[in-house]
């Protein structure tokens, strides 16, 4: 049968070893968008750190943000949305702050916001291109994710006792210097399925690449 949807993760598999596209893989996406087969980003990424690599591509598609916590159409219009409760978030800065003293990045829609600026944060800056705004959580009634990047060792210790602590979260490490926090319900395979339906397709039509 016939594929109808393609769905990718960025890093370490739309990029190269380089953090680039491929002039290969440009093209083949472009004949994937020009016999309507839809190519769709799926990333643990904020929205504005993935619609660049839409841009590059010259497609306009569906984007799965926040590893399946956010859900963009094609106009870039929220279809779905599922995160914590900014009470959580307060609860989870809070103990961080107090017993690991390291910044805390929070991650609401397509803003990206922490409470100071050190080395990892800067790096992460670098590497997505984007410039974090400080913290104001004024109006604020959901959080998609935190992420705290730091030493691994406290990256370690921090994990385990974030999931002694807390319930109710999906709490995992991306690199041994990041841990990143999301609400237990979230998943790309939700989000997939999710945009399947909306398609009205079935996964058995789709390929996946990760």
């Amino acid at each position: 049968m016939t594929y109808k949807c393609v769905f990718s993760d960025i890093d370490g598999t739309l990029l190269n070893s380089n953090h680039q596209i491929s002039e290969r893989t440009k093209n083949k996406i472009q004949e994937l968008y020009q016999s309507d087969i839809p190519f769709v980003l799926v990333s643990a990424r904020m929205p504005k750190g993935m619609s660049y690599f839409l841009d590059e591509l010259k497609i306009k598609e569906p984007m799965v943000c926040y590893s399946g916590g956010l859900i963009l159409d094609e106009n870039k219009e929220v279809i779905y949305s599922k995160g914590f409760s900014v009470e959580m978030a307060k609860r989870l800065f809070e103990y961080i702050k107090y017993y690991y003293q390291v910044p805390v990045s929070f991650y609401i829609e397509n803003r990206w916001m922490v409470d100071e600026i050190d080395e990892g944060i800067k790096e992460e800056s670098k590497i997505t291109g984007l410039t974090p705004e400080i913290l104001d959580l004024t109006n604020v009634q959901k959080v998609h994710k935190l992420l705290i990047i730091a030493d691994k060792n406290i990256i370690e210790q921090l994990e385990m006792s974030l999931k002694e602590k807390f319930t109710g979260l999906k709490i995992y490490k991306s690199k041994d210097t990041y841990l990143e926090i999301m609400d237990e319900s979230v998943s790309k395979a939700n989000a997939i399925q999710f945009l399947c339906d909306k398609m009205k397709i079935g996964l058995h039509q789709v390929v996946s690449f990760g």
